[in-house]
């Protein structure tokens, strides 16, 4: 079979909801993270064959934006492209899809990534067309809030905080667990930076403004100090009575983009790239909408298993923090999972969780730290919304 080769990984810096990247689409974040793929990995945009994108608050401003996003970063018109929505799974559905067409033959090269912008989420007005509500009010639903509800669970949906409260229930995971878990994650994140291992990968942003120079976006604006006694101190969000889950140890809502260059190892060798790394495995797992954050570790097993690996031969683990219980959670079902080799560039709570960019972040930070920290063998992962779990396992070479 054939080998999937990482030629090129980038990403934006990953900003708030309504901040610094607020002023750029969808598409737009998703064109640059293109543009600066390409170029990281020394192609041309001539040369790449197809393009996918993870996007999860899809709406009728940019249809199929892989494709578009594809052409206004260079790449011709001719060139095919699919847009992905598997919730918080798109941006790694995008790379495992371009995988698959490598693997078959069907491409040699491409641009596979993910992009969210929550600030320019639309909201909704669902009645009246069909009703012939000739008259009274029409309430239009928020489209943010309603990515945080999954609507066919019970009379009325739940949002997801709510799911990850039934985790904690059926893992006895503790509030001071979730806590440490937040505390280590902008603990790690902030280190990083400090280290300047983010730095030249993480591709600065330039905003446009009204008048004037555009502002140049450089950094992640999540991480910051936080103390454990800040942390105990917040009130539970979700379950106000007997819960557990807070803001402070939830992910934050979030815009920003990702991108990766993937080859077949022949092409590549045409091309004079050297690799970064190479695609091992990828998975899917199911797991019950009502329990939808265990898909992060339910889905190790499997993932272990197609790449003929175990635990042990993990450098690093990224389980994708939705939800520090989530993380919490695999420490108690996969008692192998070793707190010093997890997240230790951070994850959804301190560096951001922009939906449908999330899978393509986690692959393009985690084959950066094994570069950076010269390790070979990173695993990522991530619970996604009606009940799955996404991952796959990368090696450097």
């Amino acid at each position: 079979m054939k080998k999937v080769v990482i030629l090129g990984a980038v990403r934006t810096p990953i900003a708030a909801i309504g901040k610094s990247l607020a002023a750029l689409t969808a598409r737009e974040l998703a064109s640059f993270a293109i543009g600066k793929a390409i170029e990281a990995a020394g192609v041309k945009p001539e040369q790449v064959q197809y393009t996918t994108m993870g996007w999860v608050m899809q709406d009728p401003r940019s249809p199929n934006l892989a494709k578009v996003a594809g052409e206004f970063a260079g790449i011709p018109n001719h060139v095919p492209g699919t847009t992905f929505h598997e919730n918080c799974a798109s941006g790694g559905a995008a790379v495992h899809s371009l995988a698959r067409r490598i693997i078959l033959g069907e491409v040699e090269i491409g641009v596979a990534g993910g992009v969210e912008s929550m600030s320019n989420v639309a909201r909704y007005l669902y009645a009246g067309r069909t009703r012939a509500q000739l008259y009274g009010e029409m309430t239009l639903e928020d489209g943010v809030m309603g990515a945080l509800l999954d609507r066919n669970i019970g009379p009325k949906g739940e949002l997801m905080g709510l799911t990850t409260e039934k985790v904690v229930e059926k893992y006895n995971v503790t509030r001071e667990e979730q806590d440490e878990v937040a505390f280590r994650s902008h603990k790690n994140a902030l280190a990083t930076w400090d280290a300047g291992l983010f730095a030249d990968y993480v591709v600065p942003v330039p905003v446009p403004q009204r008048k004037g120079d555009p502002i140049i976006f450089a950094k992640d604006e999540g991480p910051r100090v936080v103390t454990m006694e800040q942390l105990a101190a917040a009130k539970p969000y979700f379950k106000r009575d007997g819960g557990t889950i807070t803001g402070p140890n939830s992910s934050s809502i979030n815009d920003g983009a990702a991108a990766l260059v993937l080859a077949s190892e022949e092409m590549a060798a045409e091309l004079g790239i050297k690799p970064l790394a190479e695609l091992i495995s990828w998975h899917n797992v199911g797991v019950p909408r009502e329990l939808m954050g265990e898909g992060a570790f339910k889905v190790i097993p499997g993932l272990l298993k197609r790449a003929g690996m175990t635990m042990g031969d993990i450098d690093f683990f990224e389980l994708n923090e939705a939800f520090a219980a989530v993380v919490a959670a695999a420490f108690h079902d996969l008692p192998e999972l070793d707190v010093g080799k997890t997240n230790q560039w951070g994850s959804g709570i301190s560096l951001g969780h922009p939906v449908g960019c999330t899978g393509a972040r986690q692959i393009v930070d985690m084959v950066q730290q094994l570069r950076r920290r010269n390790k070979t063998i990173g695993l990522t992962s991530r619970c996604v919304g009606g009940g799955m779990g996404s991952g796959e396992i990368v090696k450097v070479i």
